[in-house]
């Protein structure tokens, strides 16, 4: 070695922006000597296989002798993927006979990564363009690797490469991987990949492998003194940089006592990102999610659509504009429901969430109808503002405030439709009823088929407006872009939040154009309804759930569930699995029969400190909810159901 500090010798295209990627990787004590060269600067096919010119190669290499690297390492991954295999290994010996050194190629080093690995089948993400790309995976299968899944970012310069944030690497990564894949490839790198590459793997739960850290690894490797850890992620961890830091206080002291956040775990992970159907937390523990944001992720975390249209709207230097205008994703995101709903749905109010379109919803049909009472269901839940949960059967502790406005008729849900008729003729008059296809809140409970037809036809042999609650159920969750649209009705006013949002604070209520009018401006409204950015993200979730066909997926995972959740069937506490869609739930009883609300709670506690997280739903919380992302794939529910049998085991 060189004195006694080791000496990395990089043979660098580049001005000297982007040296920093392979400084991060390097260990301690360990020296990068660089000796740069011209080449054209741009990624496209023909300027690589000039830039490989051994030739040029060459008189930097001799420069690199002068300061004599234990190693030379050939930095420009691809010109060595342009020129193939035999052509860069034929460049390694060259100059390793001119200088007398060492040569590694990042090129090779990828493969060499890989296949340490015990690697054979790889997704990969690639900044080049199309034809690059399809270099690289010809120089992969060369040496038996197959690659089952890519994205191609066609990026036209290094500085394309080194301007993408982390956000934009963890989303890249989702499109890039694949289920089969047993590694994630990335193709070059650039110095913003580094900080959020164990970020990527704990997300895909897989090995990543980029081309500086491959570079570094292969050419420590060679002078004796390299991790024997590899996947280039977990290389050199004590060096990695991490945003994850503990919280230099309690938060208890802060909160209120009526917040859901000390419910299932008396030290709650504090979240700080995700992607896909995962989460990460302060402390960088990584959690799959069976809870989808109380049901309002359907297209799981850090969507690119979503994303994209959100810093779209960022960047437009549109805040808010409050209720007296439209934003243009406001329009927008009309235009597009207007295309997605029945005619008879063809005028919207918009809110800040769920709960706000329940009180809109409810505020129209009594000032269309001039009346106030109202006919709910038992074991309904519409939110917990005062007129949302005096329709709401399912109070819990907000009971004690009664009697609330307005005045609410309870009939059993799914009841034979001569009682209900008989309910509905002796609660008269009524301003509305109001219905969820499905009853999340109450532990997944869904009426017979026919059932809501049947209702509908009664609400309007009457002439009361029928008020859908799709809150939960809107946006593919049932298998269904919209759930009615499975059950062949049309309500008359469409209540909507949740996932309608794409993740962000957003509702509506899509109505009769008759009910719709009959109130005068200003009698509803609110200073943030539908915030730009909020429709932005809604607009976009909207438009990939409509294009993508994502109401389909829900039914597939519904399939998986079905097959995967039998490993539970067999625990004595366990009273019933029921769902549909992408939403499910398994219901504890305890030796009597009876809602066993404390065993449920210590098995999402001891599934969250697992890494699953899990939603509480049923009379009695008793009921585990299993809300998963719509984009959740076969492997990740298999493995968040390996993970809630453990915990039921070890909590029997």
């Amino acid at each position: 070695m060189a004195g006694d500090v080791a000496a990395v010798g990089l043979l660098w295209p580049s001005d000297g922006r982007n040296d920093r990627e392979f400084w991060r990787w390097l260990p301690k004590n360990i020296s990068l000597l660089v000796a740069r060269y011209q080449v054209g600067g741009n990624l496209d096919l023909e300027q690589l296989e000039r830039d490989g010119d051994l030739e040029v190669l060459t008189r930097a290499a001799c420069l690199l002798h002068q300061a004599r690297p234990d190693v030379i390492g050939l930095a420009d991954c691809a010109a060595g993927i342009v020129g193939g295999a035999t052509a860069e290994l034929a460049k390694m010996q060259a100059i390793e006979d001119t200088t007398g050194i060492p040569v590694v190629s990042m090129s090779i080093s990828l493969v060499k990564a890989i296949l340490h690995l015990g690697a054979r089948q790889v997704a990969v993400l690639s900044p080049y363009g199309a034809d690059v790309s399809e270099r690289l995976s010809l120089f992969l299968s060369g040496y038996g690797l197959e690659v089952v899944q890519s994205h191609v970012l066609s990026c036209g310069d290094e500085a394309s490469i080194d301007a993408m944030t982390d956000a934009d690497w963890l989303r890249f990564s989702r499109l890039a991987d694949s289920t089969s894949a047993q590694a994630l490839l990335v193709a070059g790198g650039g110095a913003s990949l580094f900080p959020v590459v164990e970020e990527m793997e704990a997300l895909l739960d897989k090995p990543v492998v980029c081309g500086p850290g491959a570079l570094i690894w292969d050419a420590l490797a060679q002078i004796g003194v390299a991790d024997s850890r590899t996947g280039c992620g977990t290389l050199f961890r004590e060096r990695a940089t991490t945003k994850h830091h503990q919280l230099p206080f309690s938060l208890d002291p802060l909160l209120s006592s009526a917040m859901k956040t000390y419910v299932v775990s008396a030290s709650p992970p504090v979240i700080s990102g995700g992607a896909g159907s995962w989460l990460l937390d302060s402390r960088g523990r990584r959690y799959l999610d069976f809870a989808c944001g109380s049901g309002t992720t359907n297209l799981g975390h850090n969507h690119p659509a979503i994303m994209d249209a959100v810093e779209t709207q960022l960047n437009s230097g549109l805040a808010h504009v409050g209720p007296h205008f439209l934003s243009d994703e406001q329009v927008r995101l009309y235009r597009l429901l207007r295309q997605a709903l029945p005619e008879n749905l063809g005028r919207f109010h918009p809110a800040t969430n769920g709960t706000e379109a329940t009180e809109t919803a409810l505020k129209a049909a009594m000032h269309f109808t001039g009346k106030r009472r109202f006919l709910a269901f038992e074991g309904s839940y519409h939110g917990r503002t005062i007129g949302a949960l005096a329709v709401s059967e399912s109070k819990g502790r907000n009971r004690a405030l009664g009697p609330l406005l307005p005045d609410t008729i309870f009939a059993p849900y799914g009841c034979p439709p001569d009682r209900l008729e008989r309910m509905i003729d002796s609660a008269q008059p009524l301003a509305g009823i109001v219905v969820e296809p499905a009853q999340a809140t109450r532990g997944m409970i869904f009426p017979a088929k026919g059932w809501l037809r049947k209702l509908a036809n009664l609400a309007a042999a009457r002439e009361i407006p029928l008020i859908a609650d799709e809150v939960f159920t809107g946006l593919g969750r049932t298998g269904h872009l919209f759930s009615f649209m499975g059950e062949d009705f049309v309500p008359d006013l469409l209540v909507l939040g949740k996932a309608f949002g794409g993740g962000f604070p957003a509702g509506l209520v899509a109505g009769r154009d008759d009910i719709m009018t009959t109130w005068l401006p200003g009698t509803q409204s609110s200073t943030f309804q539908l915030h730009p950015v909020s429709a932005a993200a809604a607009r976009a979730s909207l438009e990939y759930t409509v294009t993508n066909e994502v109401p389909e997926m829900a039914s597939r995972i519904a399939r998986w569930i079905s097959v995967h959740s039998a490993m539970l069937v067999d625990f004595p506490f366990v009273a019933d699995i029921r769902g549909r869609g992408a939403m499910f739930g398994v219901e504890i009883a305890d030796d009597a029969g009876a809602p066993d609300h404390d065993r449920s709670r210590a098995i999402r506690a001891d599934a969250l400190e697992h890494g699953l997280i899990t939603w509480e739903c049923g009379s009695s919380g008793h009921v585990i909810g299993i809300v998963p992302p719509l984009t959740i794939s076969e492997r990740e529910i298999a493995q968040g159901f390996d993970l809630l049998r453990k915990s039921f085991a070890r909590v029997r």
